[in-house]
């Protein structure tokens, strides 16, 4: 088994220091377990060191330990400071994530976010398992000085749904945020069985003349060796937004062969690589940073659930139900459900 030695992390992020890349990165079911092993930890300080914003999906802890540690780890290594925005812990039932942007913070700085209000949890009429976490930058380096991030994970049971509502997230965000330079990051699933060829004329998100995808759908951001899927994607509105993007730098990080590492090794640190992007460098920066937060780790705040009086709710339809839960509903909306939602192969298996 190789070891990395720390000098070599703040070596290569010394090297990468003149760019501004962000990132996406689904660190599978991320808890203090991963910072514990002191291997996976190195590997991920070295991979996250390469960015100035990374959004993080499935992590686990609903108390923030593991991703505060991880932060302060990084930041001890690079010598630089990063911070985490930390979002609610999302889900409908017992299996919660949460969603969380580090960034550098003497160069970047969240300003505005808020949870997607995507309808009524309660009532099982919400559009997504875990609501995208929206969130504004500054950015101090760059020509584009002011940008959003949308960061989704999808459920792979309903990813054909999830992917097409992000569209709505996204026009929501535009009219609230009340800008155009918006990225969509995040695992979609958006691949192989999940979502087929067949899927995409459905898929609003895919169909919009101002969106441009990033990652395209022969892209590899897996690390099974079984497995060829463009699971994780960006998706880049606004003209100043998609024109600040170097060309070509849109792409998955294979961390597997750049630091030549053992299979095994590469699946301890996560199922997925990490996709990422590069944005130019604005050449009149003369060095001007953000004061350093006095602590680390920011609460995003608590999701909301839209109106929930579930008046006129059809709660023996699986249609605009899917995957609801509660002890509260006469019936789940799931593959297990018995006696009720009929239409759920027809109205949630598409």
């Amino acid at each position: 088994m190789k070891l990395l030695v720390l000098v070599a992390v703040t070596a290569c992020f010394l090297q990468a220091g003149f760019s501004f890349k962000i990132a996406s990165f689904n660190i599978q079911r991320f808890s203090m377990t991963k910072v514990d092993d002191p291997v996976v930890l190195e590997l991920l300080i070295r991979i996250l060191s390469r960015y100035e914003v990374i959004a993080i999906e499935e992590v686990m802890n609903a108390d923030n330990t593991a991703i505060i540690s991880l932060v302060k780890e990084l930041s001890l290594a690079t010598k630089l400071n990063y911070n985490v925005l930390i979002s609610d812990h999302l889900g409908r039932s017992s299996y919660r994530e949460k969603y969380a942007y580090i960034y550098r913070e003497d160069i970047v700085k969240p300003v505005e976010w808020y949870h997607y209000d995507d309808g009524c949890e309660n009532c099982g009429t919400d559009s997504f398992i875990r609501e995208p976490f929206v969130a504004r930058f500054t950015s101090l380096t760059t020509v584009v000085k002011d940008f959003a991030l949308i960061s989704i994970h999808t459920s792979p049971d309903y990813a054909v749904m999830e992917v097409d509502a992000l569209y709505d997230a996204w026009v929501d965000a535009k009219q609230r945020l009340k800008m155009e330079n918006i990225l969509i990051l995040g695992d979609y699933n958006a691949a192989c069985s999940y979502v087929a060829a067949r899927h995409w004329p459905i898929i609003r998100l895919r169909h919009a003349e101002e969106l441009a995808w990033l990652i395209g759908d022969k892209e590899d951001t897996t690390v099974s060796t079984n497995t060829n899927c463009a699971y994780d994607r960006m998706v880049a509105g606004g003209q100043q937004l998609q024109s600040g993007i170097i060309p070509g730098t849109a792409k998955a990080f294979n961390y597997h062969v750049a630091y030549d590492l053992t299979y095994e090794m590469a699946k301890a640190v996560s199922d997925h690589y990490p996709i990422e992007v590069e944005l130019y460098e604005d050449v009149l920066y003369s060095g001007q940073s953000f004061v350093p937060s006095a602590s680390t780790g920011i609460s995003g705040g608590l999701s909301v659930n839209g109106p929930c009086t579930c008046e006129g709710v059809d709660f023996t339809s699986c249609r605009g139900r899917c995957g609801s839960s509660g002890k509260t509903f006469p019936c789940n909306c799931n593959a297990s459900c018995t006696n009720c939602c009929v239409d759920y192969a027809s109205s949630c298996k598409l």
